[in-house]
């Protein structure tokens, strides 16, 4: 097969990008849940994600290089810039979800509607519709609301962590992770419009770059980092003590096997789906679609992992996906399915 040959990319059909997307979604939209019930130290079990991840994914990327072509030297780049950024958000999510909870983090994480027009408005003089002032203030009242900063102390667990509420700490590293994510998917886009038709190669050194903020976290920040033998759950629960020692029950092999399916299923697989079908559907489709991954998380995690939420926090996450909607215009996507029916 010749150079020229490999290059030529043809995009995939609809049925089976809409397949991609939808198993990659349900995919991600489990993952906060395969965190806790892996229940490995935060930025423990981040790492090991990442780097097993990786390991899934060398096989494909050899198969990839040898059927397409190899990564071009600025994807590369491009995918070491993102993984950064995204192994920061993993990392602060990780947190984010034994503080504030699996469903309410994973709805922070859309603080990224309002960081990537920021970040197009810096370097590609991109001018957002003036619609946009107006719902920042709205999402940052939401995601307040969904922390849960107004709700007072927890009715379990601790209620202070490294010498503050909980819940501001928690819906700090969620904004932290939401703002990381957003940076990572505006030099995601960048890359992968470098390389079209390459989806294996830039998220294996995505996975790698990943392993650099998570790594330095381990060593200098976090007093358990590597902690590959005790928990921080205790009977499904965040300990009273978890202010000072964030430890709980014994990993076990049950533990390793959630750690396992969350590396190859919640990380490798959901990744590399999502960005196969998001590639070759119009990009409204894909933002509507991608906010079923937070509202699936919301929804089961109470099944899952016993969460509940208050209602501030209800009404919270319905501004924060409502403010994600119209800002991805699902609004008129909606009315004009409507009136093409009638």
């Amino acid at each position: 097969m010749t150079e020229t040959t490999k290059a030529v990319h043809k995009p995939l059909s609809k049925p089976l990008a809409y397949a991609f997307i939808m198993t990659g979604i349900f995919a991600l939209a489990f993952s906060a849940i395969m965190v806790k019930e892996a229940n490995f130290e935060p930025v423990t079990n981040a790492f090991l994600r990442c780097l097993l991840g990786f390991i899934t994914l060398i096989p494909f990327g050899i198969w990839e290089i040898k059927t397409k072509r190899k990564l071009s030297k600025n994807g590369v780049l491009l995918a070491i810039g993102a993984g950064i950024f995204l192994g920061i958000d993993m990392t602060a999510w990780n947190y984010a979800i034994f503080f504030i909870g699996a469903g309410i983090s994973s709805v922070l994480l859309n603080l990224q509607i309002i960081i990537m027009p920021m970040l197009a408005m810096i370097f590609d003089k991109f001018q957002p519709k003036k619609s946009f002032w107006v719902l920042v203030p709205i999402m940052i009242f939401g995601i307040v609301l969904a922390g849960g900063i107004l709700d007072g102390a927890p009715s379990e667990g601790p209620a202070i962590i490294w010498g503050y509420p909980i819940a501001w700490i928690g819906t700090a590293l969620g904004m932290l992770s939401g703002i990381c994510y957003g940076c990572y998917l505006y030099t995601s886009r960048k890359s992968g419009t470098l390389n079209a038709g390459l989806y294996i190669q830039p998220l294996m050194w995505v996975f790698l770059a990943q392993l650099i903020p998570q790594g330095f976290t381990m060593l200098f920040l976090s007093p358990e980092g590597w902690n590959v033998t005790q928990g921080v759950l205790a009977n499904g629960k965040l300990p009273l003590d978890a202010g000072t020692a964030m430890t709980g029950d014994m990993i076990t092999a049950a533990n390793w096997w959630w750690m396992v399916l969350l590396a190859v299923v919640g990380h490798a697989m959901a990744w590399v789906f999502v960005q196969i079908g998001s590639v070759n559907l119009d990009p409204t489709v894909v933002a509507g679609l991608l906010l079923l991954s937070p509202i699936t998380t919301v929804l089961v995690a109470p099944y899952t992992s016993g969460e509940s939420i208050s209602v501030l926090q209800a009404i919270g996450v319905v501004i924060v996906l409502a403010a994600v909607a119209y800002q991805n215009e699902l609004h008129k996507a909606l009315l004009g399915k409507l009136k093409g029916s009638t």
